[in-house]
């Protein structure tokens, strides 16, 4: 089919979709997409999507996508970002460096914008080759594909690294379509070496400490008293996290009370670097009362993390962080452990680039370490 044929009907398709029904639901696996389809492949939603063999251009749509590209060779056929989640948003924080993907490839933030996943027309002008999208309805990322009349390759945004297998199934999905088997092995074998390393960690140590984790990013900044029940820092090291998980049953961060931090009275504190501002705004409100009832308040056990959540899981840092909180409740299992050059490890594992720890905190936030609130 040849590119204008192809755009006229991309045109007649959006212009049914607006004068007509407005959209459309469809359901089951997708069909293959165009003429250009070579190979058919499934994605993380279980849809069979035809792709063309050479991928030249890619836009990744909503949380997790681009991330996830950029730990391939990748990042150069991404021809165009959103405004959501690329700190590109009207507000008073700066967001862009959050992502600690966006530091290992800072030419990501000069890239030309299509503003929204709801933009059709503009990825539509774009024209890439695939579109990426963590979208978890099959009903409307068959929509978006169909509209588009662009291949839409659904990835998993949520899975953890307590699922590897799912987290490395992932992996070998992109690897697949980029043609970058090689580099899926390199990055399956590393992050199997590092979980093996901590569950060996796991095993020695002695009692199970009670800590809990504040200040994470999720739809915006907050302070302190945004927690979450599923911290892998704390699964992974054995703690006990003395928050339950989100009532709403999604496992992310949500808002919890003073007087059920209270309540829980963790041993240990530990705060997302994204927030630490605010948090240390909201312990220094209620500074007599945090340090009255909760023991890691009044033993100044309050410790930063690196970001973990931010249009997604930095899941690189959320192994360093996994490292780090073993440290500082575990030092006896964790003395070999030196963390900084742990960490720079880590990211070179997934980034393929060497960052530095200095320059990356000078960006994101503190850093490891005790909070400065005391």
């Amino acid at each position: 089919m040849s590119k204008i044929l192809l755009s006229q009907k991309r045109l007649i398709t959006l212009l049914v979709l607006s004068l007509s029904m407005g959209s459309l639901l469809w359901s089951g696996s997708a069909p293959q997409t165009g003429s250009d389809a070579e190979r058919v492949i499934t994605d993380m939603r279980g849809r069979e999507v035809g792709i063309p063999d050479d991928i030249g251009s890619i836009i990744a749509l909503n949380a997790g996508s681009l991330r996830l590209l950029s730990y391939f060779d990748a990042v150069d056929k991404v021809i165009a970002v959103e405004d959501s989640g690329h700190g590109r948003e009207i507000s008073i924080h700066e967001f862009f460096y959050l992502a600690s993907y966006r530091i290992a490839h800072q030419q990501l933030q000069d890239l030309p914008s299509i503003g929204s996943s709801e933009n059709h027309e503009a990825i539509i002008a774009r024209d890439p080759d695939i579109v990426f999208s963590s979208h978890v309805d099959i009903s409307q990322l068959n929509q978006l594909q169909d509209v588009l009349d662009i291949p839409v390759v659904a990835i998993d945004a949520d899975v953890e690294l307590d699922d590897p297998e799912r987290f490395i199934e992932q992996l070998r999905l992109v690897g697949s379509v980029l043609h970058e088997n090689q580099r899926v092995e390199e990055l399956a074998s590393g992050i199997q070496d590092i979980l093996a390393d901590i569950d060996e960690r796991k095993e020695q140590r002695a009692d199970a400490k009670k800590a809990y984790a504040g200040g994470m990013m999720y739809y915006g900044p907050a302070d302190l008293l945004r927690t979450t029940g599923d911290y892998l820092p704390f699964e992974l090291t054995g703690t006990e996290n003395v928050m339950p998980t989100n009532p709403s049953g999604n496992r992310q961060p949500y808002m919890t009370s003073i007087e059920h931090l209270i309540e829980a009275d963790p041993q240990y504190v530990f705060i997302d670097a994204a927030n630490n501002q605010l948090s240390k705004r909201g312990f220094l409100e209620h500074k007599n009362v945090f340090a009255e009832h909760v023991t890691a308040f009044r033993n100044k056990d309050v410790y930063n993390t690196l970001v973990y959540k931010y249009y997604g899981t930095n899941w690189e840092n959320q192994l360093a962080n996994i490292y780090y909180a073993g440290k500082v409740m575990y030092p006896e299992v964790y003395r070999d452990v030196e963390i900084i050059q742990k960490t720079e490890k880590i990211w070179e594992l997934f980034f393929q680039v060497s960052l530095d720890y200095q320059t990356v905190i000078e960006l994101q936030g503190p850093g490891f370490g005790q909070a400065d609130w005391f």
